[in-house]
């Protein structure tokens, strides 16, 4: 891999995190790879050849009804990986991961990170731990899609992009939301309408500028809070200088 490609890929705040030996031997097979909206990284069901590392690119993690509904239970950007299973010893995805905001991210094969994660306890220790912030966001998101109303998913979802991304601007269609949210399109637009009156957002032909979170945060739930909480809990141990 470049030193352009190594540098870009330690953005990855999990990759960032491991120790130098084990990030060298990982980084050994890390590929760049530009992900695509609406890309499917890993149908349900299939088996799982990478795991990828986003840096600018964001991923739904979805569950599908058999009516063909889908809905989101996990949000992965540039704090984690996708594929999580496969360190828990499942092979195949059970759940859709589908690209959101497209752009950049690393692919690794899985059997390059199941040879280091039997060896290394510090690699084992922080991709578990981040299993577990995975779970608590899937748990969350679970009450939230059925207790609260489409405005104050809208406004958490949001602000869980923001975070995930690092930015406050990106491309993302009313019914790219619709879907992440299991709701209509026409429900986002009306709450998108709402939000953008508030002053908490600007939107302009499929890019989203958060203007004021704090307003976002007023608006949304409890569900972002917990998740954040969650997350800030989440010890990412071995920082590395850049």
């Amino acid at each position: 891999m470049s030193s352009f490609a190594a540098s870009s890929a330690l953005e990855n705040r999990l990759l960032s995190a491991l120790p130098f030996e084990i990030y060298q031997k990982l980084a050994a097979h890390l590929e760049p790879v530009m992900l695509s909206p609406q890309q499917i990284l890993h149908p349900i069901g299939e088996g799982i050849a990478y795991v990828y590392f986003p840096i600018r690119s964001l991923v739904s993690l979805t569950t599908l009804l058999s009516n063909g509904s889908m809905l989101e239970v996990g949000l992965v950007g540039r704090n984690g990986f996708v594929g999580a299973s496969v360190v828990l010893g499942r092979r195949e995805s059970v759940q859709q991961a589908i690209v959101q905001v497209g752009d950049s991210a690393f692919r690794l094969p899985i059997e390059q990170l199941l040879i280091e994660f039997e060896q290394s306890p510090a690699l084992q220790s922080l991709l578990l731990e981040y299993v577990q912030v995975l779970l608590l966001q899937t748990s969350q998101l679970a009450a939230c899609h059925r207790f609260h109303h489409i405005r104050e998913r809208l406004a958490r979802q949001l602000l869980l992009i923001q975070s995930a991304l690092s930015i406050d601007e990106f491309t993302l269609t009313h019914e790219a939301l619709a879907q992440m949210l299991g709701t209509r399109r026409s429900g986002v637009t009306v709450a998108i309408g709402e939000l953008t009156q508030l002053g908490a957002i600007q939107c302009s032909r499929g890019r989203i500028s958060i203007v004021q979170p704090q307003v976002l945060e007023s608006i949304s739930c409890e569900c972002f809070a917990v998740i954040r909480e969650e997350r800030n809990r989440f010890n990412y141990r071995h920082p590395r200088s850049r």
